[in-house]
């Protein structure tokens, strides 16, 4: 409907700061004027963003946009890297195993999923297959979906070749094989402060040294990174530069040109990790590093694991000059994700399912990204800080003095899972920080009994209690 379509414009202006907090909002005869619509459209369009929390009406004073706040945001520690201790990276990854729960995994509401549309891709990718479903899959997957993954991202002005596209069980193992392919166990892999915590437990388990790079407020220090790659200190880098986890941010155009620049100019090996990438709150996917990469130092690693179902497990990577190292790794290794399921999946993008699928994610995200801000803001201590992502499904929460590994432990007591910052460095620099996943509306439901508002302010209250 057209006041929807009205309301998800308002709302992204809100989200990016094109329209600030406090900022008084057209009045209803003024915005039918500027939009061409009748009074009740617009109406219904003002009514829409009050429910979702965008706009207050003042009385006799017009519509106010509450807005965002990106001057609290959680603090960006600044230190000198250094290669962490085997004991650190231990420690913070068994800081990162939790149990399941809609706070805990980054993960969408499995019933938001298009669940109808999927099983209609997957009988149709049996027909097409017909006895070759009894076949062992290509091993740079198949063909067909290499192709649909080009053209979808095509028009988004990332143009590649299939050809030079290699399927994979997931974005996970997408970066395994890119590790396997341009290090060997003992090398230094840069990575950015916080950072993942599957992506510490994937450099553990392949023995690789980790070197944490600062972040800054326009992304990860640069200048640092370079410093390493010219001495010799790294032999690869393994970033998110779209909706970064924990934090949710996204490196700048120049940013990512540079990344590309710095990989291509010192030929150090650059992995992005760029599951999330599909998840920006804006219409438009964000272009990746890999977008500027000339020589094929940059292996861009996606997936649809986050964007659409989790237990689908296809991913892919761009692995430039070390595609003939992924495929010799995918030989040894494993013979790939099932070719029905890349079929599958392969009729869903053709068919145009997943281009609906990922509009409507993205504004059921920007809303629940920002009711889960400001419902955080009001529950918790005033010297708390919640960051605002520009796309993804978790949000990175400081709160001064807080002790977050016992916070998870009492919350944990209470059936509800979330990392505390531990888990997210090797470093003990977010003590007082903690993820939560808002993949879940605050009106479903949590457990049996709660919903997912009411866990949120049980959580707020441990937060209280132990400060």
């Amino acid at each position: 409907m057209r006041y929807k379509v009205l309301a998800d414009k308002v709302a992204q202006d809100i989200h990016s700061a094109r329209l600030s907090a406090g900022q008084r909002m057209p009045s209803l005869r003024r915005f039918c004027t500027q939009y061409e619509v009748s009074m009740s459209t617009a109406l219904s369009c003002y009514r829409l963003l009050e429910q979702q929390g965008f706009i207050a009406a003042q009385p006799q004073s017009g519509f106010y946009v509450l807005g965002q706040t990106p001057s609290d945001a959680p603090a960006s520690p600044k230190f000198v890297p250094k290669v962490a201790t085997q004991r650190s990276l231990r420690r913070a990854v068994s800081a990162g195993f939790s149990n399941d729960g809609p706070f805990a995994i980054s993960q969408l509401n499995p019933q938001y999923a298009p669940t109808e549309a999927l099983q209609k891709s997957l009988r149709r990718g049996v027909a097409q297959m017909g006895a070759d479903v009894l076949q062992y899959p290509e091993q740079q997957g198949a063909g067909v979906l290499r192709q649909a993954l080009a053209a979808h991202f095509s028009p988004m002005g990332f143009a590649f070749n299939s050809e030079d596209l290699v399927i994979s069980g997931g974005c996970m193992d997408a970066v395994r094989v890119c590790l396997l392919a341009c290090t060997k166990p003992g090398d230094r892999v840069a990575i950015s402060s916080p950072c993942f915590s599957g992506l510490l437990q994937l450099l553990l388990s392949m023995q690789r040294q980790v070197l944490e790079i600062p972040c800054t407020s326009d992304g990860i220090d640069l200048e640092r990174l370079e410093q390493l790659m010219q001495s010799g200190e790294v032999q690869a880098g393994l970033f998110s530069c779209s909706h970064m986890n924990p934090q949710g941010s996204s490196l700048s155009v120049q940013q990512k040109q540079y990344l590309a620049h710095l990989a291509n100019q010192y030929k150090v090996p650059i992995i992005e990790d760029d599951v999330y990438a599909e998840l920006s709150y804006q219409k438009q996917m964000p272009l990746p590093a890999k977008t500027w990469d000339t020589n094929g130092y940059v292996l861009w690693c996606g997936s649809v694991s986050k964007s659409l179902a989790a237990g689908l497990r296809l991913g892919w990577c761009l692995p430039g000059r070390y595609l003939p190292q992924v495929l010799l790794g995918y030989r040894m290794g494993n013979l790939g994700p099932s070719e029905l399921l890349q079929v599958g999946v392969a009729d869903f993008i053709q068919s145009g399912e997943y281009a609906r699928h990922l509009q409507r994610t993205r504004e059921r995200l920007l809303r629940h990204s920002s009711a889960y801000r400001r419902e955080l803001k009001q529950l918790l201590p005033e010297s708390s800080a919640v960051a605002q992502p520009t796309g993804g499904i978790v949000l990175w929460v400081q709160v001064k003095g807080l002790d977050a590994e016992l916070l998870r432990q009492r919350a944990h007591e209470a059936d509800i899972n979330i990392l505390a910052g531990a888990a997210f460095s090797t470093r003990r620099l977010y003590r007082d920080c903690f993820r939560i996943n808002a993949g879940w509306d605050l009106s479903d439901r949590f457990d049996g009994q709660r919903t997912v508002h009411q866990a949120l302010a049980q959580l707020a209250e441990l937060v209280h209690e132990q400060r």
